[in-house]
């Protein structure tokens, strides 16, 4: 090979498959190019122009034969070779342009830079200098629907010159443009040629042809002629060396300059369909808000329920005495009758006596009663207890104080109101010092006591669930032995019903929380010897509190798991979209492979604008999903508690199912032939 030869063709044959018929475009065909010469290849529709053109821009394969572009062999070189050597070696002017439609004139100037590695500011700068070069000066910010056909020409002949390529091919360069442009472009190309530019044009203008030093004419796949025209302009080896002699190293995986300059063509991938991006990132939105939210109403919950049981203290063993079965479902009888039933001083003695690891046990009676402050009245119940209540069942006092053991042992008329209740009695008043009537006695108010909300455990050990904690109303438990006594007197239709009842709450606290299962047993077994009757109800908080802990468990794990649910449709929404975004620019990935994009930046280009889709989803869902939860405390009154770990989490999974459903479009979109690409319409 000469040393000034650029190109080398030797039994180049290209066969398509078209259906069960093997179409030979091209048949055996051997050419030599020299540096520096303006070559015309003509010949009429069908007989292998493009595909030869297609060939020499490594765009397409030969089916068998070689060729040399300087002195490699490019016919063996694997894809990524190929997209280098396009990139270094060849520019590429199109007839239909082939801008890409979101830059603008610059940016479309720059992009054969970018896939180089060449660094932003030098792209920058050498894009300018192309642009005055090509007389585009005032269109620089301009994009291709803002400009003249033969300026968008103009635009990708300074695009193909941006790499200083060795060869610039170019299709049919003034097919879509009328006489005058066509001409201007006819001219800059001369210009190029005389600079020392091998220029390779693929038409049918015998215009072209006439400026061309060399025209090649083809017919059916091979060389009909060759004519050499107006003298040669090849170029010496050493000018032939230096051309195509603008080098930039690649920058290795995705610095940091090149990350940002990947992503701002995402950001105007994107915003060129700004509606339908917006309505794709709805999806991971909706996805990272439920997550959050769900999450934080369902946190909510089980901290109520878990601080109530709490409350009721974990090394507590609480005692309820309930009326027998049997007894509830006894006819009732005209007259009356005395029933006795539930828990005793005795069983109380026996316990403490009897059970190790028992401390303190608190007996308590509960009496349903009307509570009046002149003309306002309350349905309560009132607690008969002592006065280390409130340490023993985490109960605290708001206002005042609790009654004293000196009140207790005197049987004091002195009462702590629950915080509802207080409130419904003296709405407008202070409490402390006020008294209240419970039938004929009156009450002095010492104390109110904390607001506490009612949980369905709560609800349980009161006598009766229509009356709130709340609403409660404490005294000493020898007052109310005193007021009530041991009997109480309940009247139906037709009968009155007598019952004794000694004890109805008794609440048992054990020296360590691990000896509570073991001591609740041990109550259980001295109970059911002396109660004949099942007349007794245990509850053991710690035991509440696990059963709670493991609901909330399964509680999260069902909401996490709709939650993502939700992320995996909003996944699926921006897979459907990337495909089809996919199928829109798949002439614009033509484009990008054609001026030296590889393999791997198709990918990345692709999965960052998907995990930027995915990512701007889940800071907008991030935001509602904190959000939320403060507008259903607000204004549904429910407790919500946003962890630090569910906006992570749901940020987290909202860009990883951005690169998981991102990852086959990108994958297609890089697949693609370069040429079949660039065929697209």
């Amino acid at each position: 090979m000469s040393d000034a030869s650029i190109v080398r063709l030797e039994n180049i044959r290209k066969t398509y498959q078209i259906g069960l018929v093997a179409v030979e475009a091209l048949q055996g065909l051997s050419l030599t190019i020299q540096a520096g010469e303006y070559v015309s290849i003509m010949g009429p529709s069908g007989c292998g122009k493009s595909t030869l053109l297609n060939v020499l821009g490594c765009l397409d394969r030969p089916t068998s034969g070689q060729y040399f572009l300087g002195e490699e062999d490019v016919s063996k070189m694997d894809d990524d070779t190929l997209s280098a050597m396009r990139g270094a070696r060849l520019g590429f002017v199109f007839q239909s342009y082939n801008l890409i439609q979101q830059l603008t004139v610059v940016e479309n100037i720059e992009i054969p830079l970018y896939y180089q590695g060449c660094p932003e500011r030098q792209s920058h700068t050498l894009a300018m200098e192309f642009v005055d070069r090509v007389g585009l000066g005032t269109r620089l910010s301009h994009k291709p629907a803002e400009l003249s056909g033969g300026q968008q020409q103009r635009a990708a002949i300074a695009r193909a010159l941006a790499n200083d390529p060795l060869i610039i091919l170019a299709d049919e360069p003034t097919g879509n443009l009328d006489s005058s442009s066509g001409e201007e472009i006819l001219k800059l190309f001369d210009d190029l040629n005389e600079q020392g530019k091998t220029l390779i044009i693929v038409t049918h203008d015998p215009n072209i042809s006439r400026r061309a030093r060399r025209v090649i004419c083809l017919r059916d796949g091979q060389i009909e002629s060759d004519v050499q025209q107006h003298g040669s302009n090849v170029l010496s080896p050493d000018a032939n060396r230096r051309q195509g002699s603008r080098r930039f190293s690649r920058l290795g995986g995705l610095g940091l300059s090149r990350l940002g300059r990947t992503v701002r063509l995402g950001i105007k991938s994107l915003w060129l369909h700004r509606l339908r991006s917006l309505l794709t990132v709805l999806g991971i939105v909706f996805g990272v808000c439920s997550v959050i939210a769900m999450l934080a109403i369902g946190e909510g919950a089980s901290y109520e329920a878990q601080e109530q049981i709490k409350s009721l203290g974990s090394q507590n063993i609480i005692l309820r005495s309930v009326k027998p079965p049997e007894e509830q479902k006894a006819p009732q009888q005209s007259g009356q009758y005395l029933l006795v039933y539930g828990l005793t001083y005795a069983d109380i003695r026996a316990i403490e006596v009897t059970i190790p690891g028992v401390i303190v046990v608190v007996p308590g009676r509960i009496i349903r009663d009307y509570v009046w402050n002149i003309s306002r009245r309350v349905d309560s119940e009132i607690v008969g207890t002592v006065p280390w209540y409130p340490q023993m069942r985490n109960h605290r006092v708001a206002q005042g104080r609790f009654f004293s053991d000196s009140e207790m042992e005197g049987k004091s008329r002195v009462c702590v109101l629950g915080a509802e209740a207080a409130e419904q009695l003296f709405p407008l008043d202070v409490p402390i010092g006020g008294t209240v009537r419970v039938g004929a006695s009156y009450y002095l108010v010492v104390g109110v006591m904390q607001p506490r909300s009612r949980g369905t455990e709560d609800g349980e050990m009161a006598e009766s669930t229509s009356v709130a904690v709340d609403s409660r109303i404490y005294v000493p438990l020898e007052t109310v032995k005193t007021h009530y006594g041991d009997i109480t007197l309940k009247r139906r239709t037709g009968s009155m019903e007598l019952e004794e009842v000694a004890l109805h709450e008794v609440t048992v606290k054990v020296d360590k929380r691990d000896q509570v299962v073991n001591v609740s047993l041990a109550i259980k077994g001295l109970l059911d010897r002396k109660h004949k009757k099942a007349d007794y109800r245990m509850i053991v908080p710690l035991e509440l509190l696990k059963r709670a802990e493991e609901t909330k468990r399964i509680f999260s794990i069902v909401l996490g798991s709709i939650a993502a649910i939700s992320l995996l449709v909003g996944g699926i929404g921006i897979m459907n979209i990337m495909l089809a975004s996919v199928t829109e620019r798949t002439r614009e990935i033509g484009i990008r492979r054609a001026l030296g994009a590889k393999h791997r930046d198709i990918v990345v280009q692709f999965l960052i604008e998907t995990v930027m889709l995915s990512g701007v989803g889940g800071i907008i869902g991030v935001a509602f999903g904190l959000t939320i939860p403060y507008f259903v405390t607000v204004f549904a009154h429910m407790k919500t508690i946003v962890t630090i770990w569910s906006p992570i989490v749901a940020f987290s999974i909202s860009a990883i199912v951005g690169v998981v459903f991102g990852i086959y479009p990108a994958l297609r979109a890089a697949n693609m032939s370069p040429v079949e690409a660039l065929r697209h319409e």
